[in-house]
This record gives C-alpha cells, structure tokens and sequence, in this order.
C-alpha cells in the first residue's frame, strides 16, 4: 500500500520527501529506478559489480546530503547525470572506461500465445539484431545520445547536459548518428520511432 501511495506522487513532490528525510521516498526512487540505472551504467562500463557499487554510493550519497539538495521536477535526469559522474570517477581511477557496448542478448522470455503472434515477434526480433549490427558500428558517442534520447526518452537538453554538450552540437551529433542509420538500415529506421515505449538493447 505504501509503494503505491508513492507511485501518486510527482517528481517534485517525491523528491521533496526525500530532502525532508523520508526513508521511504528514498526506497521507492531506489526501487524504481535501479533497473534503469543499471542498464545505462552497463553501457558506460562492462563491470557490473561496478555498476551496482556506482548505483549504490549514488544513493548514500543522495541520502547523506539530502539536505543540501535542491529540488528538482525530472529525478530520472538527475540520476542518470549523476550515475554517470560517478562512473567516470571509478573509471579514471582504475583506468578502465568503456562507453556502450555492443548488442545484449534478445529477450527470450517472450511467449506469445499464438501462432502469429509468435511470427511477428520473431520477425521484430530479427529486425532488432540487423538494427543493433549497424548500432554497432556507430562511434561510442553516437551510441550514447541515440540511447539516451530515444531509449531512455530524455529531452535534447537533458541529453546535452548528460554528455556535457551545447545543445546545438547534441543536435549535430544525433543528427550524424541518424543519418549513419537511415543510409545503413533502410526500412529499420522506422524502429527508432518506437524505442521509447519498446526494451531496445544495442
């Protein structure tokens, strides 16, 4: 019940709690949040017990110096930001960084109840793998701004802060990144346009 009454808080009022010292606003943004983080930590760096250590100091951090937070309206924006940060700053001490991989396996769990449901799935999984092979081929900072701003749904300025861009140079860079896919995928362009509402891995 508690999880719930949370889930009818705004960012705002959420992370306000959380600067009042609400235990379990912490958690909930926590739980909510983590499988996000831990996907977009992986394309940052190939060591998961990294990662969830990164994930974790984030927030005794947040929790530690809930005090001098300010608020904010966008708490999925300020913790990629700051998951990314920190990130960086165990990378260049250990002297291992790595910005987004390649593809991750396909979801296998998927068990359509119908024969053609099973067929679409198979051809959309195919179109997956052809896209991610071009994916691939990107340079890493291109990778990076396509997941962000279409797999993760940030908005060009959350982007460009995230990469530490100008706004207008983010602009240039997704607008090289999409033009490499239009001239490399043909017809799976049109999978961009869904990334937001689908589990698109590259």
């Amino acid at each position: 019940m508690e999880e719930i009454w949370y889930t009818g808080l705004s960012d705002q009022e959420l992370w306000s709690r959380l600067i009042n010292g609400d235990e379990g606003a912490l958690a909930f943004i926590y739980n909510k949040w983590f499988p996000s983080l831990y996907k977009y930590g992986m394309k940052l760096h190939a060591d998961s017990s990294r990662v969830k250590d990164c994930i974790h100091d984030l927030f005794v951090t947040l929790w530690h110096s809930r005090a001098n937070l300010s608020v904010t309206d966008n708490i999925k924006f300020y913790l990629f930001a700051s998951l990314k940060r920190n990130i960086a700053k165990h990378s260049r001490r250990d002297g291992i960084f790595r910005l987004l991989g390649g593809s991750g396996p396909d979801n296998q769990s998927y068990m359509p109840s119908h024969e053609q449901k099973l067929i679409d799935q198979q051809s959309h999984d195919e179109q997956k793998r052809k896209l991610g092979r071009v994916i691939d081929k990107l340079p890493k900072r291109q990778k990076e701004i396509l997941y962000l701003r279409y797999y993760e749904g940030l908005s060009t300025q959350e982007t460009a802060e995230i990469m530490s861009l100008s706004v207008n140079s983010t602009y240039v860079l997704l607008s090289k990144a999409l033009n490499y896919l239009k001239n490399h995928s043909g017809e799976l362009m049109v999978l961009i346009i869904s990334w937001g509402n689908q589990d698109m891995r590259f």
